[in-house]
């Protein structure tokens, strides 16, 4: 009884772990090409290059920019009775003592390169799309505005694509002035500011509006004060 006893309780163990190696997955059971599963790593994930934020500074970048201002001038001529635009009844030879008065149209091109993060060098071209006043009143065919003025543009608090800058230049006035007995009246020379506020949409091109004073001092004393808009393309 025991013997049959103890052949009845290995045959059972036997048919036990039979059936255990059945239910356990096998190794082959694995679908043909399958790529083995990894195990999730530990902390943050890196973050893809995409991700890292946009430097919109413009170092190392050549710029053309392109602006047009409407302007208003004051010109006191050195000389008492000089003709410098505008009449006065009253006045030596009829020629007003102070002359007021919109400044002729013209546009600006603008050629730079950023030297530093918040630093562009400059060349500033102004050509002048209007003729300006001529040797004495009642005349036609005046010279048109034509200077070049060099300068650096500084930005300041910086918000990600804006920013506030400021524009300090030598200006260099060639405008063809003529006198009344035909010499000309020579180049004139200044300074000039712009302040303003700047919009970059792309690291490529932006936009920006200012506020301009240029003062001349050689030919006759100039003060002009201008609004304007500009825009600019950049590229490496």
């Amino acid at each position: 009884m025991t013997r049959w006893a103890c052949t009845l309780v290995l045959v059972g163990l036997g048919l036990g772990g039979v059936a255990a190696a059945d239910d356990a997955p096998a190794a082959e059971d694995a679908p043909a090409g399958a790529e083995p599963k990894l195990l999730p790593t530990s902390g943050a994930a890196t973050p893809a290059a995409s991700d890292a934020p946009v430097s919109f500074s413009h170092q190392g970048q050549i710029q053309v920019s392109l602006r047009l201002a409407l302007g208003m001038r004051a010109i006191i001529p050195y000389e008492k009775g000089e003709y410098c635009g505008t009449t006065e009844a009253g006045s030596t030879n009829g020629n007003a003592a102070v002359c007021t008065g919109r400044a002729p149209f013209s546009f600006d091109l603008e050629v730079g390169y950023g030297v530093a993060k918040k630093i562009d060098a400059l060349v500033e071209l102004r050509l002048g799309l209007e003729t300006d006043f001529t040797a004495a009143a009642g005349q036609s065919g005046g010279p048109r505005i034509f200077h070049l003025a060099p300068g650096a543009r500084f930005f300041f608090s910086d918000a990600k694509t804006s920013k506030v800058f400021t524009q300090v230049q030598l200006l260099f006035d060639f405008t063809g002035y003529s006198g009344l007995g035909g010499g000309s009246r020579g180049s004139d020379f200044g300074v000039r500011n712009l302040n303003g506020l700047w919009f970059d949409l792309d690291r490529a091109y932006g936009f920006y509006a200012y506020v301009g004073e240029t003062a001349t001092f050689s030919r006759w004393l100039r003060f002009e004060l201008e609004v304007g808009i500009g825009a600019s393309a950049r590229f490496r």
